[in-house]
């Protein structure tokens, strides 16, 4: 999404990416447009606002860039459930999901054990999307001027970043107060694997969990 011309938030699905856009719809209405410069009011908005970088009018790439990124375990456990209960499943999750029959270990198996060079694929893979939104993959570095914050500390790293394009006092006060993020209703992502399925997730998607330092986490019990 671009606002005006202060910057350009590259919108990675399932990454606190509606939570950016109602905050700054709220403070710039319009001025917040996607990609081919149509505000998100209308109708076929909602469908494009996980534009790439290369989908950008070259002359506003080189606005302040910033993108977020998850941890890639969780990643799938909230892409899952959001398409579990979501009214429009794209075809694939279906296919992969079985018509929504399988659980999440046995969904995961369909989707790494599908043709990686379909058209598809590209759209349900967390590397895949990752490299497609940030234009760049395992050999080509992402884009240095690109500001990354991380979902799990999306507040402070947005608030930091909308500082220094110059956005209002007013929408910078009601970053940390505006916790409406979209999220998936499940239990702790650890939950929904397998130590097989653990280690899959990390051999698809080695680069980024070693560029961003994520590890599978447990959640510690009271009283441990």
């Amino acid at each position: 999404m671009i606002l005006d011309d202060k910057c350009l938030i590259l919108h990675m699905p399932k990454t606190g990416g509606v939570f950016i856009r109602m905050l700054l719809q709220k403070h710039y209405g319009d001025a917040v447009r996607l990609a081919s410069g149509d505000a998100f009011g209308q109708p076929d908005a909602r469908a494009d606002q996980h534009h790439a970088l290369r989908d950008v009018p070259r002359k506003l790439r080189r606005l302040p860039t910033f993108g977020v990124v998850r941890n890639p375990w969780d990643w799938y456990v909230s892409w899952f459930h959001f398409f579990t209960t979501y009214e429009h499943r794209p075809p694939l999750f279906m296919k992969v999901s079985e018509g929504k029959s399988l659980d999440f270990p046995e969904f995961m198996s369909n989707l790494y054990s599908y043709p990686k060079r379909s058209a598809e694929y590209k759209y349900n893979s967390f590397s895949a999307e990752y490299y497609r939104i940030f234009g760049c993959s395992p050999r080509r570095p992402r884009n240095p001027k690109v500001v990354m914050g991380r979902y799990e500390t999306v507040h402070d790293d947005l608030y930091a970043f909308l500082e220094t394009v110059g956005v209002s006092e007013a929408c910078l006060e009601e970053i940390h107060s505006f916790r409406k993020m979209n999220p998936s209703q499940h239990e702790h992502y650890s939950t929904y694997y397998t130590p097989e399925l653990v280690e899959a997730v990390y051999e698809h998607n080695r680069p980024i969990i070693d560029e961003f330092g994520y590890e599978f986490e447990t959640p510690v019990s009271p009283g441990s």
